[in-house]
């Protein structure tokens, strides 16, 4: 097993490197599987932690900027470049949902500097702030990258990821459902049900299972291998025993066939997928209650707890987070109801201890203590507009275009779903990538923008060669366009 645990994270990283050499997208392979860490043993990949005085996530950081640096050629000199300068970070912004997003960042940036005046400690205000200024500036330099790949390349990563957090999925449901020894990490809960020990944990667990819930149920058409995918994937929700993952993915599946049944002759394919996700899901349920009899108990008790005795506003994990939010917002006291506590660090306030222990579990609790109810509104606002951008680019497109935008509207929603359970974005270990599906989404948005540029000028040029024999010139002029248009 020791053997895995060096050997797998350097095969995936000598992967990456060599797709990369092809789709220069796949760079970007150092930063995700940094993302992943624990869950394919990424820490044991040394070289790229050093130096080991920095923390994790500025590491993380740095791999990033590096990264974005080799795909755009600046670390060559500037003559040897091939990309314009001025694209670095992709074309103009667009409305409204990156509005939105550089909004948040200035409100950051107010809240960085008041709080720094009043404490006197501009040092401390950005170490607080850490999460919310990693995941703009991370989110931007994956906008800039992901503009510049191409559609298909750029679903070639994607699957690659999906393949990736497989492995960790099947690693997972070794580990935590069949007991085979694999993590060296002691887990958080330890449970006795009906005389078997079972463990939960939530350290090396996958990190994108809602991306590849949504990657498999949107691909217009199923092999082997993404059969598995699926399978594996929600073996891996079922042996977490976490019921809001459970919910998630069932309204993953649900808003990708909802999609689909709303376009025009896509009704029967939606029905068939659906029929064949009832086959799946009965078959890994048979399969669950086969080998993992007790784990699957157990699992039904914990739904069957949340659908009883008063409802899911009566469960205890339910009460807590409601209890977690309650408490950060009564600590802002009523002035600070509305712009929140700033930036403050543990020494200047013996309540942020709290705070970032209640964090984990609720990515409200740290926006309305940080942001006050103003954060709590603009977040709410970057994943609702969001949203709205992947529905309309899911109803507008087709082919890879269609596929590539529904995928990440159901993980848009997954993982704003995810927030009331997690930290999500504000996961202080995973921040420069916090943003990766909205990078994703600004990238098709632009890609559409300059589609719909190209066939109105390729328009144009035919329309021209349609008019008087003297109008070549003009005819040359909107060919000249298209050209450049292409080029761009």
């Amino acid at each position: 097993m020791s053997l895995v645990r060096y050997a797998l994270p350097s095969l995936l990283l000598l992967y990456f490197l060599w797709r990369s050499l092809r789709q220069r997208v796949f760079l970007l392979g150092i930063p995700f599987l940094m993302f992943m860490s624990f869950s394919v043993f990424f820490e044991k990949v040394k070289p790229l932690w050093v130096p080991g005085r920095l923390d994790p996530v500025d590491l993380a950081m740095a791999w990033l900027v590096i990264t974005w640096a080799l795909y755009f050629d600046l670390l060559l000199p500037k003559r040897r470049r091939n990309v314009r300068e001025r694209q670095l970070f992709g074309p103009r912004l667009q409305l409204p949902e990156e509005l939105v997003l550089v909004g948040l960042a200035a409100y950051v940036a107010v809240e960085v500097a008041l709080t720094a005046v009043h404490y006197s400690g501009l040092g401390s205000a950005v170490t607080e702030a850490k999460p919310f200024l990693f995941f703009t500036a991370g989110y931007f330099l994956l906008r800039g990258i992901c503009c510049h790949a191409g559609r298909a390349d750029t679903i070639d990563f994607v699957a690659a990821i999906v393949v990736v957090n497989t492995i960790a999925a099947g690693l997972f449901v070794l580990h935590q459902g069949l007991h085979v020894h694999i993590y060296n990490v002691t887990e958080y809960q330890s449970i006795i049900f009906m005389g078997q020990q079972l463990t939960r944990s939530f350290y090396f667990m996958p990190q994108f299972l809602p991306l590849a819930i949504a990657f498999c149920v949107a691909k217009s058409k199923w092999g082997l291998l993404w059969s598995g995918v699926l399978v594996v994937t929600l073996g891996a929700v079922w042996v977490s025993y976490t019921r809001s993952l459970l919910l998630i993915a069932v309204i993953e599946i649900i808003v990708v066939l909802a999609v689909r049944l709303l376009k025009a002759r896509q009704a029967w394919p939606a029905l068939k997928r659906g029929l064949q996700l009832a086959g799946l899901i009965a078959l890994l349920a048979a399969l669950a209650f086969a080998l993992l009899p007790t784990q699957s108990d157990y699992l039904l008790s914990r739904l069957h707890a949340a659908t009883s005795g008063g409802g899911p506003t009566h469960d205890v994990n339910v009460q807590s987070r409601v209890s977690s939010a309650r408490t950060a917002y009564r600590y802002l006291g009523s002035d600070g109801h509305l712009f929140g506590a700033g930036f403050v660090s543990a020494g200047q306030n013996p309540q942020v201890s709290e705070i970032d222990v209640l964090a984990s579990d609720l990515v409200w609790v740290p926006t309305v203590y940080r942001l006050g109810l103003l954060g709590v509104v603009v977040l709410v606002a970057l994943f609702a507009t969001a949203g709205w951008r992947a529905a309309s680019l899911s109803l507008t497109g087709d082919g890879d275009a269609e596929f590539l935008s529904i995928v990440l509207l159901g993980v848009i929603i997954g993982v704003f779903l995810q927030g009331f359970v997690s930290w999500t974005i504000l996961d202080p270990e995973r921040s420069p990538l916090a943003l990766w599906l909205l990078a994703l989404l600004a990238a098709e948005t632009c890609r559409r923008r300059q589609e719909r540029r190209l066939a109105i000028a390729e328009s144009s040029a035919a329309e021209s060669v349609t008019l008087r024999p003297c109008q070549a010139r003009g005819y040359k002029d909107a060919a000249t366009r298209v050209n450049g248009l292409r080029a761009g």
